[in-house]
C-alpha cells in the first residue's frame, strides 16, 4: 500500500488544491497573530508537556487537564497510543486514515479489516459489532470517517462502545474532523460518553478547521491515567513548538468560527453533491469538509493540467481502481460504465468556497464530456 497524502503542493506548486481536507476560510486572523508571536518568543523553548494549552482544552471539552495530551499533529498520538498500548490484534472499518494501520504495523500487530460497503453508502452499520474478532485488543474508528466523509450513527457507536467496554477492548476514536459538523449533526451522536469510559481514547485535530497543518498541533483524551502516564513517558519533552501551542490556544477560543464554517461547509457540500451526481459521478453522503466520490480513471491527470488537484483515493484499501465489491458494486459499475473493461476510481475533494467550487466543477464537467462514450454513460447514470 502506497503512503501518500493531499495537499502536495510542492510538487504541482500553480494547481489549486482540492486534495487537502482544509477549512476554505483560512486560518483566523487569532490564529495567525498568535503564531507569529511567538516567533520572537521562540528563543525559550516551549513549554514542556503543552501544560497550559491543556489547561484551555480541557476546560473547552469539560474534562480535567490530567485526560488530555497534546501531540504534533494527530498523527503523532496514534504512533505514542500504539507504541504504549501494544496491541496484538486490531479491527480497522476499512477504508480509513492510512496512519492506523501504520501505527499498528510499526508495533506488529495483527489487523482485520472490516470493509464498508458502497451499497450502505460507506456507512458504518450495525452488523460491525458481530465483526469484531474475540480476540481483538484495539478498534480504531474515524468519527466522521477519512475518506467517506460519514459520522457513525449513534445508535451504532453505542453498541461498539458497549462491546468494547464489556469484552476489555481499546476503543480509539478519531474525531478530526468533529468540528466541521453542523449542529444538527453533532446532535447524533453521543460524544460525551466517549469521555466516560476507562478503555476509550479520543483524537481531535485543529489542522483541518483552523488551516495550520504546517503547525501541526492535535490532542487526545482519556480517562485512563496509567495510558496517559505511558504516552507521556514516550513523548519527548517539547514535541509541540511554541508557535504551534501558541496557535492552538487562540483557536480553542475561536468557536464562532468553526460554527460558521460549519454551516456554510455544508451549504457548498450540497451544491457541489448535486451537481455532480447530475453530471455523471457517484458521489456518496458527507457530512464534512469533503466528498468521496468515483468516475472514469484519468481524471486526477486531466483535473492538474487544467489547475486543480485533487485526491487519488487508489491508496485506500477498499477504494483500489477496479477492486470489485468491496469498492463498489457491481450492478452499480455496470450502470456508471457499461460492461466495458474500463476502469473507474474513487476520487476525494475538498468543499471549498462556491466560486472555487464552480471551476473545480467546470473542469469535472469537462472531462466527462472528452470520455469516449460519455453522452451515453450519461443517459445510462
Amino acid at each position: 500500500m502506497t503512503h501518500k497524502h493531499g495537499g502536495n503542493i510542492y510538487e504541482h506548486k500553480n494547481a489549486a488544491d482540492f486534495s487537502a481536507n482544509i477549512n476554505f476560510l483560512g486560518m483566523p486572523d487569532s490564529v495567525r497573530r498568535a503564531a507569529l508571536d511567538a516567533i520572537d518568543a521562540s528563543i525559550h523553548y516551549p513549554e514542556p508537556g503543552s501544560k497550559e494549552l491543556r489547561q484551555i482544552l480541557a476546560k473547552r471539552e469539560n474534562v480535567s487537564a490530567d485526560q488530555v495530551i497534546c501531540g504534533n499533529g494527530a498523527a503523532e498520538l496514534m504512533f505514542l497510543l500504539a507504541q504504549s498500548l501494544r496491541p496484538k490484534h486490531a479491527v480497522l472499518a476499512q477504508p480509513c486514515f492510512f496512519e492506523y494501520e501504520q501505527s499498528l504495523q510499526a508495533v506488529d500487530c495483527q489487523i482485520t479489516n472490516v470493509w464498508l460497503r458502497a451499497e450502505d453508502g460507506f456507512e458504518l452499520t450495525a452488523e460491525f459489532v458481530s465483526q469484531i474478532p474475540a480476540d481483538a485488543d484495539l478498534v480504531i474508528l474515524g468519527n466522521p470517517n477519512n475518506p467517506t466523509g460519514r459520522l457513525i450513527p449513534e445508535e451504532v457507536l453505542a453498541a461498539v462502545r458497549a462491546h468494547c467496554r464489556d469484552h476489555k477492548i481499546w476503543l480509539v476514536a478519531d474525531e478530526s474532523f468533529f468540528d466541521f459538523l453542523t449542529e444538527e449533526d453533532a446532535a447524533k451522536t453521543t460524544e460525551a460518553a466517549l469521555f466516560e469510559e476507562e478503555t476509550v481514547f479520543v483524537i481531535k485535530s485543529f489542522t483541518k478547521m483552523y488551516a495550520m497543518p504546517g503547525l501541526r498541533v492535535g490532542y487526545g483524551i482519556c480517562r485512563n491515567t496509567a495510558l496517559m502516564e505511558k504516552m507521556r513517558l514516550l513523548m519527548q519533552p517539547w514535541n509541540v513548538s511554541l508557535p504551534a501551542q501558541m496557535a492552538a490556544k487562540a483557536a480553542a477560543g475561536e468557536k464562532e468560527f468553526a460554527a460558521r464554517t460549519a454551516e456554510m461547509t455544508a451549504v457548498n457540500r450540497g451544491w457541489m453533491t448535486e451537481k455532480l451526481r447530475a453530471c455523471g459521478y457517484t458521489v456518496f453522503p458527507s457530512c464534512t469538509n469533503y466528498l468521496l466520490f468515483s468516475g472514469p480513471a484519468g481524471l486526477v491527470e486531466y483535473a492538474v493540467a487544467h489547475g486543480y488537484l485533487i485526491r487519488d483515493c487508489s491508496n485506500f484499501r477498499g477504494l483500489e481502481t477496479n477492486k470489485g465489491t468491496a469498492a463498489i458494486g457491481v450492478r452499480q459499475e455496470e450502470l456508471m460504465f457499461g460492461k466495458t473493461e474500463e476502469a473507474r476510481q474513487y476520487y476525494r475533494i475538498c468543499i471549498r468556497s462556491q466560486k472555487e467550487n464552480e471551476g473545480l466543477l467546470a473542469v469535472l464537467e469537462a472531462f466527462l464530456e472528452k470520455k469516449k462514450g460519455a453522452t451515453e454513460w450519461q443517459k445510462q447514470s
